[in-house]
Order: C-alpha cells, then structure tokens, then sequence
C-alpha cells in the first residue's frame, strides 16, 4: 500500500507491496508484475524487469530474454492475492 505525503524526506517502507494490473495480484515492492502462463500474475524478483514472452522468466531492465544471457534470466515467483 502506498501513503501519499507532503514530507519530501519521507521514503516508502521496504516491505510495501505493489498491487498487479488485475487489482487482486500483490507482489513486493522491490519486483514487477508479469503475467504467467496461466493468465494471473507472478511476481519477477527484481524491480523494472523485463517479462519474457515465455510468462515462466524475466530479466534485468535493458536486457533481453535471450536464452544467450541465461546468467540475466530469472524465474518468477507466485503473487499473492489481495483477501
């Protein structure tokens, strides 16, 4: 959940989650939403990641999934669903 203040030094917790495009997938804050192969959301282990057309890895911001730098791909984790 995100708070919206007028404190410019204030900084989210680390811990905050974001919530999917589907409104009903959460994944931690410190990853991105990309859809898996079953249709919902998974949650790629690092922040503005790239998500493979694979909808099983990601990879890095400014890196393509291109099993040549299959050091840089990593597989998603399930989300969680908001109750």
């Amino acid at each position: 959940m995100m708070v919206l203040t007028n404190d410019i030094n204030v900084t989210s917790s680390p811990n905050a989650d974001i919530i999917c495009p589907n409104a009903t997938s959460v994944c931690p804050v410190t990853s991105t939403c990309c859809i898996s192969t079953d249709g919902d959301y998974s949650c790629c282990p690092i922040q503005d990641a790239v998500c493979c057309s694979d909808h099983i890895h990601c990879c890095p911001h400014r890196y393509k999934c291109d099993r040549g730098f299959s050091t840089k791909i990593l597989e998603m984790k399930p989300s969680l669903t908001i109750n």
